[in-house]
């Protein structure tokens, strides 16, 4: 170990200046008044070559510290001619953002010497920058010509060690400079470093001084130890020495903490975000700038976006997560003082040089001392600053937290460092790397890693366990004889892609069990769930069943609470230095309390707290005192059991989330082994709650934690948890047994997630799995705290240490967060109705904060508020609305509703108000119901409808289901009268059918409430003949809708219903509102008005992306019209809205573009708009002129991004052009900027509103690309200028809507309402304003919304996959069957015109298809729907016959004469079968006998050579020839006409050459193009013939009849197979309509047909029958020019990663394939890809191949191959 020496003696700064070089001597001094107190301790040190290690604060001049000396000494050699061009300094630094800072810095005073101080003599200092960002022409650049001083990060510098060209540039480094020390240290990310650090030591020949850098940091003497341990000068007889330059952090600080608001301790949790907002936009307009900290991303986007809102000007985000060039902006915009404020999460935490930043606020505790400091110090950032911090709690809990992080503060307190050592997958890694280097002997790898601090006490039986692994996964090979090992396979590739240890936070899919995706959870959030955990997602709960892979498996909890907060897995634990500052705090309050001292004076006084954080602190533990003295401590543990059904123990701790992760497991371990069944377990800083079936005796505890094998009852408890599932993914990936990326192409996270399923499965049946133990060891020590929890069980034999347990009510305050965060969850819930109805009164209190459970409204009140809705009628038209509020009219014309309405009104003047309004059709008697209380009374016409329809399914059954939906109303009827005589009986009767029973039952409550007042449910279901279940459900809907809420009005124990209306006008609201389902019903009835011309819908919608979007919006619209709308010359494409694309009319793109701010146009973006005519231009247009190949890939990617960045910014739109003999059109980029005038920002959103208004502000925020805070001050503008009108609608709160006026009008005006039923998709205009509410009711997840007008009723989860309609679900109400059937099969139908006319259904309502009742088989069937035969699906539009694939194979083998019973005897039989041959490969493999070549065949079968349909040159007759030309249906061009001419005459290009003057490489320019487009073809003596089209010939019959010739010997062929297989001549249209022509025939079949083949085939029936008697093909090889690559171009791709290689099949399956150039008469193997179970095999394949064309397979790659 190296020899440690503390330097605190200072150097005079007259002496330290005469140590530096005349240059920068002068420089320091008119730049600097001093040297501070680090730089005249640490420099001398530096400048005599000591090892260094400086740790001091934030501000101190720590980087120039480190640089000061390497600068002189750069200098002076630089003055002396002696600097040569190589790596003199090496500076790490752990983020990307520090590296760009310290590269800027670096530059500026190297730049002001040379210009101010050194002559020009002096050669220059170079400074370069290699990380992850750096473009690959800089990265050459570096290598040609090296920098002096390198910046890079840890993983670039391992990339670099690895690279045999970059290691000779490091052989003359004298000095390694790591900064931020404490960040890297003590992660995997620091263990990697380390290992670099090693593996540097050995391959350069240069002794390199080491610099440590850090602000905070202990314990320094081990991280001194880490940063030398590697050196090679360091051993045990001569050790290294290390100087320790420990700077006192006792720097002046600015620190207090701010409440943000007076009524903290009783404001809602939720709330108090908004009120912080509002402190941090006071304190930053009281200050210059002003960096604003949080503790995660999502938070950052949030308080930016408030923060904008509120009209601070100046303000943006900065975290990790934001796009590099966004990040450097906001980095030199907030230097440049352009910024008042930034809002970031941890990433500009670290030494970055951010300017003048004179205040730093931290929103929430840290949870560390460091993390704090480190922020804390980026205010006055610069010498002699003082650091201002202001910290805002979010909860009473963290303001504790944070009263006690000042305090630590304030008084030294610092974090202890915690070092991963002999971390197992950072070492597989390592080897990995090692490698790629060279061949290395095992013992030396060995020597080498362990020279690294993490590994100084690595077992060597650990290490040859990682080779092992390695060598088990194919990472490298290793000859245990020879002792050695080295890359193998993808290893490099591999390693390339996949360094570092970082791991991802991928994301979670959950699905129902009905396969419906209902959202996403974070990997940090799903390590803590268990099977059966409730949680909370958008606004539902759900259970989880299982979790595999990437997917976690729920079901519907609706009713149930949360058992895992929300917040769970989003913060770092709280620091053990940190958790004792707490303990100590509550431990001295504690004692004051016992002594009956007032703690205020402890707060103030002593701890100097403001009064009003004082009050706050004082008061949460006086509410702490009354419950309990006791508080934790160091010495005690608290354990409240809460009266609960089922045993619920609150365990406090206040040690930290790490310490209570240890503890919370290892009880639920102990509870587990006794065969408690543990039902809930959640964590927070201060302690756990954990859920049991029995109650535990908790006096028995101690003794069963003494008992010594609780490591293993946690590691056996960990073992089945979704944390040990997380770390193993992360160990497995960043050993690189499961890269994320393998070369350019990324693992999807799904692969990745199976992948790691795999690995983990097999590795859990092992012994001793390396890297099981691995992940157990960083469980137990990254995420519990087991070093502590061990020291607590073996502190239990002292007396001092006691668990006080207590049985309660409700928690101490200091156990109520966790008890109290699932309940928080329910205020998050789509229906409070669960809340009010299930929750304790003393829990829902503390929930609602301050607010009371009832208003201050009485009976009386509220009545008259009622009595005043609807006046009492004077004439017929009054009655009629009395009537239309609900309930009818008697025989006796008379209602207990309506009798205080009545009752002064004689019986004769209603008769004849009764007698008009029957007269007028207005009201009618309702029969045939069956239901009593229906039949033969009055009603509206309107509620008519509605109990008719209720009676009829009140009778029918609906009064004892649950969900009147599922009542299948097809035939059902009721009567109502048509015209009454005197007696008021009817002359007529008339049928009706039953209308929407959801529909109405959801009228009538709305009836209910709206004329009688707030009611609970109980009340409502006992006059309604319908189950309570039924009516409660409808009731939760109508809430969700925002049309009634529920809460306590006239003092009832129980929550009432109430019309949201209602509910805000009755309590106050004085501002007229719109009711929400009227503004709902106006956007339905304006999204979907019918259009003759598809142009006028998409004016009226503003852009359109799908063309599923224009159905019900156009007349007669079919998805095949699509093409000509989009091709039409009015129409652009473009990036309208952010980075959405889309299509819209011509005269739209001005309001676009009035949208939008000023736009940035660099000088190549420019060089592009300038290059654009008139006509436009293509991509490749654009971009000719510029330099191609692989040395310019760098111009082309600039070239890339300038062009999307004029998309971007709508300044240049596509137009799209059909073109002949293309499948794809061609997008034409037509120049906007300076052509398209923009209107200004006020017009702009005007036309905006009055397209799709009413909206809210923030769906406006999607179409505008300016600030938020423009957008609201224009909106202000015009709502003044009454250009347009603010309307209010309660949605459930008063929420501001913007519309015109001529909206606003008819919001005012009754609306029928539109209730047609439309199938949509979730992008749909008007389905994405309400995304939000559609899955609220639907459910997450992506599927077809079914709407009933504006009610989503049901969904359908389908997709085109494999050119067929997959539909998994189907969720309809049975009573919407007939409606739906109509609808779903208009939309099969169009779905043809995508060439998709097959669906496969698996299940309806969540009900396989099979087991479905008689109702919905008749819907199917009417549908065209089948039984596939295999008892799970149906098909419509295909038959389902399949076949293996290698029956499949067999016959297409023989077919095309590759089956050893089919060959053709010879070539020349062979030749006169086939239209046309790339080379000998596909002849040869056709004949059983091989003579003469192809070249040498075609003199005697006159054949000439020309373009085949496919773009290659292919050998055939001048017929076939004529053939293709005549399906390009191409002119030739008129310039080219004399060429044609001429080869019609002659055939000898000389003649035509001499006849031009013309050089062979001219003439060959010329001739391509034609030869290309199929005009000329060349014969076998080098002459060319022109080629004329067939003549009179139908160019369709000519099509047909290819396709038909090409699909003749294939017996299985998909659409896209077809495609591939006729080339660009065919759209993918015609080729469609040709194959169904010939499946109606009867030529082909159409369905699954071959076994493990999803993909919709046609096949040829008299082939597929033909397979007895026909033996297995022989194995072979299928070269790239066959004609049968094309077939199998898809397995290629996906099975062996190639676009075009030979294939190599055995026993009918491909089992390989292989790349190869042949020349000089050899097959030479450049790449293979193949099973590595059969290598054998295919090696014998190819072998066979080669003998038979008389080619031997030669090659490096092939050596080895044959080798191994």
């Amino acid at each position: 170990m190296p020899e440690i020496d503390y330097v605190q003696d200072m150097m005079e700064s007259e002496e330290l200046l005469e140590k530096l070089c005349p240059p920068v001597r002068n420089w320091f001094k008119d730049k600097f008044p001093d040297f501070t107190h680090p730089q005249k301790v640490a420099i001398p040190k530096i400048m005599e070559g000591e090892h260094l290690l400086l740790c001091s604060p934030t501000g101190s001049g720590k980087t120039l510290t480190a640089f000061l000396s390497v600068i002189n000494d750069l200098v002076s050699r630089s003055l002396d001619g002696s600097l040569e061009n190589s790596v003199q300094c090496m500076y790490i630094s752990p983020i990307k953002a520090l590296a760009n800072d310290i590269q800027k810095n670096l530059i500026g005073p190297l730049t002001e010497i040379k210009e101010s101080y050194l002559p020009s003599r002096a050669k220059d200092i170079t400074v370069g920058l290699r990380t992850g960002d750096t473009p690959q022409k800089e990265r050459e650049k570096m290598l040609k010509k090296p920098p002096h001083i390198l910046i890079t990060t840890p993983e670039s510098l391992g990339l670099a060690l690895a690279s045999k060209r970059f290691r000779p540039i490091l052989n003359d480094m004298k000095w390694m400079i790591i900064d931020e020390m404490h960040s890297l240290v003590p992660t995997k990310r620091g263990t990697h470093l380390s290992l670099s650090l090693a593996l540097m030591d050995s391959v350069i020949e240069s002794d390199v001084q080491r610099i440590g850098i850090s602000a905070t940091m202990e314990p320094l003497e081990a991280v001194a130890e880490y940063l030398v341990a590697s050196d090679s000068r360091n051993s045990e007889k001569d050790p290294q020495k290390v100087s320790i330059a420990k700077i006192s952090g006792s720097r002046d600080l600015d620190l207090d903490i701010i409440l943000p608001t007076a009524r903290f301790a009783t404001t809602p949790v939720k709330e108090i975000l908004d009120h912080n907002v509002d402190r941090i936009k006071e304190l930053v307009e009281a200050h210059t700038t002003t960096l604003v900290f949080v503790n995660t991303r999502n938070m950052t986007e949030t308080v930016v976006q408030k923060l904008k809102i509120a009209g601070l000007l100046g303000v943006e985000g900065h975290h990790g997560s934001m796009d590099k060039a966004i990040r450097l902006d906001v980095e030199q915009r907030l230097k440049n003082g352009y910024l008042r404020c930034v809002v970031s999460s941890s990433s500009l935490e670290m030494g970055i040089d951010i300017g003048s930043v004179d205040l730093v606020i931290q929103v929430g505790s840290p949870g560390s001392i460091a993390t704090a400091l480190q922020r804390i110090g980026r205010a006055g950032h610069q010498v002699g600053g003082l650091p201002r911090a202001r910290f805002l709690p979010i909860s009473p809990h963290d303001l504790l937290e944070l009263v006690a992080l000042q305090t630590g503060i304030l008084r030294g307190s610092m974090d202890i460092l915690k070092f991963p050592e002999n971390c197992l997958d950072v070492l597989a890694q390592f080897l990995i790397g090692l490698s790629i280097i060279k061949e290395w002997d095992i013992d030396d790898a060995y020597e080498l890693a362990s020279a690294s601090w993490p590994y100084r006490n690595l077992p060597y039986d650990d290490y040859i366990e990682v080779l092992d692994l390695l060598e088990d996964e194919r990472r490298v090979w290793i000859d245990w004889e020879d002792n050695r090992f080295g890359k193998r396979g993808f290893a490099q590739m591999i390693y390339y892609t996949n360094i570092g240890t970082i791991a991802p936070n991928n994301n979670y899919l959950v699905f129902t069990s009905d396969g419906t995706m209902v959202g996403q959870l974070s990997s940090s959030f799903v390590s803590s769930l268990r099977n059966g955990d409730v949680f909370l997602l958008g606004g539902s709960t759900y259970r989880v069943s299982s979790i595999r892979g990437t997917r976690v498996n729920v079901s519907p909890a609706t009713g149930y609470r949360p058992t895992i907060p929300s917040w769970t897995g989003e913060a770092n634990s709280r620091t053990h230095e940190l958790s004792q500052e707490v303990l100590e705090l509550l431990e001295e309050v504690a004692t004051y309390a016992r002594l009956e001292k007032d703690p205020m004076t402890i707060f103030t006084d002593i701890l100097g707290l403001n009064r009003p954080v004082a009050h706050a602190v004082s008061g949460f533990f006086q509410e702490h005192v009354a419950t309990t003295f006791q508080v934790p401590s160091n010495d005690l543990i608290l354990v409240e059991q809460v009266e609960a059904p089922l045993p619920t123990y609150i365990v406090t701790t206040c040690r930290g989330r790490a310490f209570n992760l240890a503890l919370g497991h290892l009880f639920a371990g102990i509870a587990t082994n006794d065969n408690i069944i543990v039902h809930e377990l959640s964590f927070d800083e201060n302690g756990f709650m954990i859920k049991l079936s029995h109650e535990v005796e908790i006096s028995l505890i101690p003794e069963i934690f003494k008992q010594g094998n609780s490591k293993d009852v946690l590691q056996k408890h960990m073992m089945e948890s979704q944390l040990f599932a997380k770390r193993f993914r992360e160990v497995s990936s960043r050993s690189m047994l499961n890269p994320r990326r393998i070369g350019a192409e990324e693992v999807s996270p799904k692969q990745f997630q199976q992948r790691a399923e795999q690995i983990m499965q097999k590795h859990r049946q092992m012994d001793d799995s390396v890297l099981i133990r691995e992940t157990m060891n960083e469980i137990l020590h990254a995420d519990l705290d087991m070093e502590q929890l061990e020291i607590f069980i073996n502190r239990m034999d002292s007396e001092d240490v006691r668990i006080v347990h207590r049985r309660v009510k409700m928690p101490s305050p200091l156990g109520m967060t966790l008890f109290m965060s699932s309940f928080e969850d329910l205020l998050s819930l789509r229906t409070r109705a669960y809340l009010i109805k299930d929750v304790d009164p003393e829990i829902l209190r503390r929930l609602l904060g301050a607010r009371s459970l009832a208003t201050d409204l009485d009976k009386s009140k509220i009545s008259e508020y009622y009595m005043s809705k609807i006046s009492e009628p004077t004439n017929a038209t009054g009655l009629l609305r009395l009537m239309d509020m609900g309930g009818g009219l008697n025989r006796e014309l008379s209602n207990p509703l309506y009798e205080h309405k009545l009752k002064n009104i004689d019986i004769e003047v209603v008769k004849e108000w009764v007698r008009e309004l029957a007269e007028r059709g207005l009201i009618t008697r309702v029969h045939g119901t069956g239901h009593e209380q229906i039949d033969d009374k009055w009603f509206s016409m309107r509620m008519a409808d509605v109990h008719g329809t209720l009676g009829c399914l009140a009778v029918a059954g609906g009064s004892e289901t649950n969900d009147i939906r599922e009542l299948y109303t097809g035939g059902l009827t009721y009567e109502v009268g048509v015209g009454y005589d005197s007696d008021f009986e009817p002359t007529e009767l008339k049928k009706m059918s039953l209308s929407d029973p959801q529909d109405c039952l959801r009228m009538k409550l709305l009836d209910m409430l709206g004329s009688e007042g707030p009611q609970v449910s109980d009340s409502l279901s006992s006059r309604l003949p319908f189950p309570k279940a039924q009516v409660e459900a409808v009731l939760q809907e109508l809430e969700m809708k925002n049309l009634v809420s529920i809460g306590f009005f006239t003092q009832t124990d129980e929550g009432e219903y109430i019309l949201r209306v209602d509910e805000y006008r009755i309590t106050g609201g004085s501002v007229e509102v719109v009711d929400y389902r009227t503004l709902q019903n106006h956007l339905l009835a304006k999204s979907f008005k019918e259009y003759d011309e598809p142009s006028d819908a998409i004016r009226s919608l503003t852009l359109v992306q799908r063309r599923d979007e224009l159905l019900h919006r156009v007349k007669n619209y079919r998805f095949r019209d699509w093409k000509d709308i989009k091709h039409d010359s009015d129409i652009y494409n473009g990036r309208l809205l952010h980075n959405r694309v889309g299509y819209t009319s011509k005269d739209q793109i001005p309001m676009f573009l009035g949208l939008r701010g000023e736009p940035w146009i660099g000088a190549l973006e420019q060089e592009l708009l300038d290059k654009i005519t008139p006509g436009g231009l293509s991509r490749a247009e654009l971009f000719d002129g510029y330099p191609k190949g692989k040395e310019n890939a760098h111009i082309q990617r600039s070239l890339k991004s300038a062009l999307n960045n004029l998309e971007r910014q709508l300044l240049v739109a596509k137009q799209y052009l059909v073109l002949p003999n293309r499948k794809r059109s061609l997008a034409v980029f037509h120049k906007i900027h300076d052509v398209v005038e923009p209107l200004d920002f006020a017009t702009s959103v005007k036309q905006l509103i009055e397209a799709i208004g009413p909206v809210r502000l923030h769906t406006l925020r999607f179409y505008v690309s300016r600030p938020v805070e423009e957008l609201a001050e224009v909106l202000r503008e015009l709502d003044d200028s009454k250009q347009i009108r603010r309307i209010v609608a309660l949605q459930p709160d008063p929420t501001d809507y913007y519309a015109s006026q001529e909206d606003a009008e008819l919001l005012l005006q009754p609306i029928i309402e539109d209730r047609k039923m439309r199938i949509l998709s979730q992008s749909d205009p008007f389905c994405s304003r309400f995304i939000q509410e559609v899955r609220l009711i639907l459910k997450q997840g992506w599927y077809h919304p079914v709407f009933k007008g504006v009610d989503p009723i049901g969904r359908i989860l389908m997709f085109v996959v494999n050119d067929y309609l997959e539909i998994k679900d189907i969720n309809i109400p049975h009573s919407y069957l007939d409606e739906f059937k109509e609808t779903f099969d208009e939309l099969l139908e169009n779905y043809r015109d995508r060439l998709v006319d097959v669906s496969v259904l698996h299940a309806f309502n969540s009900i396989p298809v099979h087991d479905c009742d008689e109702n919905i088989q008749n819907i199917l069937a009417d549908l065209g729907f089948i039984s596939m035969g295999d008892g799970e699906r149906y098909i419509r539009g295909g038959v389902v016959e399949p076949r293996s694939r290698q029956e499949v194979n067999r016959m297409l083998f023989y077919h095309h004469r590759m089956h050893q019973n089919s060959r053709h005897e010879n070539e020349t039989l062979a030749l006169e079968t086939m239209e046309e041959l790339r080379d000998d490969f596909a002849l040869r493999g056709r004949c059983e006998m091989f003579r003469v070549n192809l070249k040498a065949m075609a003199a005697a079968h006159q054949l000439s050579q020309g373009t085949n349909l496919r773009g290659h040159l292919v050998w055939g007759r001048k017929k076939h020839f004529e053939r293709l030309l005549t399906i390009r249906n191409i002119q030739s061009n008129e310039e080219d006409e004399d060429i044609l001419q001429f080869f019609r005459e002659h055939h000898d290009p000389v003649i035509f050459m001499e006849r031009h003057a013309m050089k062979r490489a001219e003439f060959r320019k010329l001739i391509s193009p034609l030869v290309r487009s199929g005009h000329l073809i060349q014969d076998y003596r080098g002459g060319f013939k022109t080629v004329e089209p067939m003549s009179d010939s139908d160019l369709w019959n000519v099509k047909s009849n290819y396709l038909r010739d090409l699909v003749s010997e294939y017996p299985v062929i998909s659409l896209k197979q077809v495609e591939r297989l006729a080339g660009s001549a065919f759209s993918a249209e015609e080729i469609s309509d040709v194959m169904h022509d010939f499946e109606s025939d009867g030529t082909l079949i159409k369905g699954f047909l071959v076994d493990d083949l999803q993909d919709i085939c046609w096949g040829r029936q008299d082939i597929l029958e033909g397979l007895d008697g026909i033996r297995k093909t022989r194995d072979l090889v299928v070269p790239p020019s066959d004609p049968l690559i094309h077939y199998f171009g898809s397995l290629l791709r996906e099975r062996f990663g190639f676009g075009s290689a030979y294939m190599v099949f055995h026993k009918e399956e491909p089992i390989a394939a292989f790349k190869a150039n042949t020349k000089d008469g050899s097959i030479e193997v450049t790449d293979f890809v193949g099973d590595s179970d059969l290598e054998k095999e295919a090696l014998r394949v190819m072998k066979e191949f080669a003998w038979e064309h008389d080619m031997p397979l030669t090659g490096k790659l092939y050596e080895q191959l044959r080798t191994r």
